[in-house]
């Protein structure tokens, strides 16, 4: 058993973050064997793709997404090729098996994923994922583009708090 040095770690990754506790145990393989499905993916074409799904929101840990690869491969269910050091995983005929004999998991992964994430960018709703999204990348740049100023820094700290007081009041409702 070859350790990456992040599996099961604590402290690795991105945690139980939002997200996490949607894939209850087991959900990640069936969300990994969709992918491959598609196509043949490294691990990180993986995470990038669920990540790209989510609208940027939910990024899974290396520390999650390869343990589950090697205990699909172990399971015989991808096979992997090395290339230059990196692994590209593909789904095997067991893989399509598989998800073919969990159909009805595998759609309400997605069905669970597309009410807490939008079925990306033609879904509704998500032009405001959208826009939370460029409001976000405006406040870094706003961030940086007054680091060197401390009184402009301060008032945007100041408005940036108040928002996520205003936010966190809007979740506990």
């Amino acid at each position: 058993m070859h350790h990456h040095g992040f599996m099961g770690e604590p402290g690795c990754g991105h945690g139980p973050g939002p997200g996490h506790h949607f894939f209850e145990r087991g959900g990640m393989k069936f969300v990994i064997l969709s992918a491959l499905k598609e196509k043949p993916r490294h691990g990180y074409d993986i995470i990038r793709d669920m990540e790209e799904r989510s609208g940027g929101f939910y990024s899974p840990s290396p520390g999650t997404v390869y343990p589950t690869l090697q205990a699909l491969e172990d399971q015989d269910l991808v096979t992997s090729t090395t290339e230059e050091g990196k692994k590209t995983y593909t789904i095997t005929e067991a893989g399509l098996a598989y998800l073919e004999e969990h159909k009805q998991r595998v759609a309400d992964h997605r069905e669970r994923w597309e009410a807490h994430w939008g079925r990306g960018p033609q879904a509704e709703g998500w032009s405001g994922v959208e826009a939370i999204r460029d409001s976000l990348a405006e406040m870094k740049r706003a961030v940086r583009n007054t680091a060197g100023d401390p009184a402009r820094l301060k008032e945007v700290g100041d408005v940036m708090e108040e928002a996520a007081g205003k936010i966190r009041d809007i979740l506990k409702r």
